[in-house]
């Protein structure tokens, strides 16, 4: 039996729901599949409670990330809220499950995100059929067109597009797309911290995450000495609380005696629950998972090609973090250096449904990525300057945006055989090129997962939470705008109208794609589009500030700085401006969508096809 739909969309991933939300706004039909019985990808079924945002992306405002990543983290709140006493002290606007006081990215419960996912899915514009359990064997491709997707019992879907979103790249040879995984070689890509040659086997470890809860002092949970637990395995994985695998880490449960009492401590690193949130019985205790330097796997990597292969490696890695457990029961010498071990660490079973506390999928760093697509990402687009790259160099400016990041270049190293080199780059903000999401030798598949074309090092900084939802969220507007305009991905990206046509229509749903800080989708939409749009073709932007300024009056030498971008003498009004003013009347003046549409948008859903 053949299934038909718009856009199937394989991979039910962080940034696959994510696609399927953003479609789903402009009424498409919709498949979402996943071989995997859960939803959410490194949110939820991977464990990284804790989400990775550096300190804009927390912000409650919608500068940092997209309005419905805000929305997210909100309605996570008010799950909370709703089923659960949350304390007369705790945050308000910002409330953060994990952590009391603030100052820590955003944190929940996996099963709590997994549940607010599938309520946003369920309550979708139109129509998502959601197809857990369900994995993709072959596809049939016809020049470079995906004509369909055959399932394991045989039935096959249909699309006119189709997105993989899978952690792992899984339908990119499938499909016959180019595709490259591990450390590109500096003669390939020039840039700075890029390896001399190229190291496929150059990949970052996976971790299986496991879910712990504080209990009091004397209490004894320690689990069963593992099998695999050997003095060997403690020297390979070089378990320890702060050495250089851990990072800046200070203590098992306190810092206040290490060499910084600032750092993170193992335990808080990923905590999801800090009992002072809530006034209810069932959150006395803090509770966490173990995530760190320590139990990143070391031994192995994925993927191998082998699917049986990497799903022993898989649970090999998941044998490590039970490892780790039971050394930080009994072994870890005490934050304040008397004594050793720490069996008051409880495992949660509830949090993955696992009687070892362990997350049912490994958290994956690093998958295959399109190796010719339309742009590649570069170090050299996004990085600050160091010893290595000493140009002071302004973030890339992509006409073509389609979204904004904003983390570090972060690769985890693996010490041994295979190796994996750790490089750690700092970055300014940055946005994600529509034309990363697309490859050149297939003509209906857009990415949406960390398998854009990025590289080895810049896919370190787009893998993190909300990077990935934010690609998730481009691909779904393409793919939508692709079905209802009849045209391929490669056609958009070719055609400057409809480039800016699909800004606009991702910035009336609040994604900016400009990284303006000083504006709010909320506050005034029309100001957000219009100087979004300007933005990403160099008016009135300014390396130097991420400030818009809108009530500011433009001056003179802005105006003259604007005809020289443009190349001509611009009609100016007479009558003074404010820079918002001056973005709405350049949207009309350079020929791009008016930043009025966003009214007619919102009143005429037929527009949105």
């Amino acid at each position: 039996m053949n299934l038909e739909f718009d856009i199937v969309i394989v991979g039910a991933s962080f940034g696959g729901v994510s696609a399927a939300l953003s479609a789903a706004r402009f009424g498409k039909r919709i498949a979402l599949v996943d071989s995997g019985g859960g939803l959410g990808g490194q949110a939820t079924s991977q464990g990284l409670t804790r989400w990775d945002e550096s300190a804009p992306a927390t912000s409650p405002n919608t500068y940092g990330s997209s309005k419905s990543y805000q929305v997210l983290k909100d309605d996570i709140r008010g799950w909370y809220r709703t089923y659960t006493r949350v304390a007369a002290g705790a945050r308000k606007d910002d409330f953060n499950p994990g952590f009391f006081d603030g100052g820590h990215p955003f944190s929940a419960d996996c099963n709590v995100t997994e549940t607010v996912l599938r309520q946003l899915l369920k309550d979708a514009e139109a129509n998502v059929t959601l197809m857990l359990d369900t994995a993709i064997t072959k596809a049939d491709v016809q020049n470079g067109t995906v004509r369909s997707l055959q399932m394991a019992n045989g039935d096959t879907l249909s699309a006119t597009v189709f997105v993989d979103a899978t952690d792992l790249g899984d339908l990119l040879p499938m499909c016959g797309v180019s595709w490259f995984i591990g450390a590109e070689g500096m003669d390939d890509t020039e840039e700075p911290h890029a390896e001399p040659q190229a190291n496929p086997e150059h990949i970052q470890p996976i971790t299986v995450s496991i879910a712990v809860e504080h209990r009091p002092e004397g209490e004894d949970h320690t689990i069963p000495r593992p099998p695999s637990y050997s003095q060997k395995l403690i020297d390979d994985q070089a378990f320890h609380v702060y050495n250089e695998r851990n990072g800046f880490i200070g203590g098992v449960f306190t810092s206040a005696n290490s060499a910084q009492p600032d750092w993170e401590t193992i335990f808080n690193y990923r905590q999801y629950i800090d009992h002072r949130n809530f006034a209810d019985p069932q959150f006395t205790c803090d509770r966490t998972v173990i995530n760190v330097g320590c139990n990143d796997y070391q031994a192995a990597v994925i993927p191998t090609g082998n699917a049986q292969t990497d799903a022993t490696i898989v649970e090999d890695a998941r044998a490590v973090s039970i490892c780790y457990l039971y050394w930080l029961q009994t072994e870890a010498p005490h934050d304040d250096g008397n004594g050793k071990g720490y069996p008051n660490l409880m495992v949660r079973e509830d949090i993955f449904g696992r009687s070892d506390g362990t997350a049912p999928q490994a958290y994956i760093r690093e998958s295959r990525r399109i190796s010719k697509p339309i742009v590649r990402v570069l170090e050299q687009h996004i990085a600050v300057a160091d010893d290595k790259s000493p140009l002071n160099r302004a973030p890339m400016n992509f006409s073509d945006s389609c979204g904004i990041g904003y983390y570090g270049i972060d690769v985890h190293q693996i010490y041994g055989p295979p190796g994996t080199p750790w490089v750690g780059i700092a970055t300014r903000p940055f946005q994600i090129p529509l034309g990363a999401l697309i490859p050149t030798d297939a003509s209906n598949l857009i990415t949406a997962c960390k398998n854009i074309g990025a590289t080895h090092l810049t896919s370190g900084a787009y893998r993190v939470h909300p990077g990935e939802w934010a690609v998730g969220e481009a691909a779904g507007a393409l793919a939508a705008y692709c079905v209802g305009q009849a045209v391929l991905p490669a056609q958009v990206h070719a055609n400057g109208s409809r480039i800016a046509a699909l800004q606009l229509r991702l910035l009336e749903w609040g994604v900016p794609i400009f990284w303006w800080d000083d504006l709010d989708y909320n506050d005034d939409p029309k100001t957000f589009a219009a100087a979004n749009l300007v933005g990403v073709r160099g008016f009135l932007s300014d390396s130097t500030s991420l400030h818009f300024r809108p009530t500011a009056t433009i001056t003179q030498s802005e105006r003259d700085a604007v005809n020289s971008h443009a190349g001509r003498q611009l009609p100016w009004p007479a009558t003074a401006m404010t820079r918002a003013q001056a973005a709405v009347w350049l949207c009309g003046e350079l020929g791009l969508p008016s930043s009025e549409a966003v009214a007619h948008w919102n009143s005429d859903p037929g527009a949105r096809s």
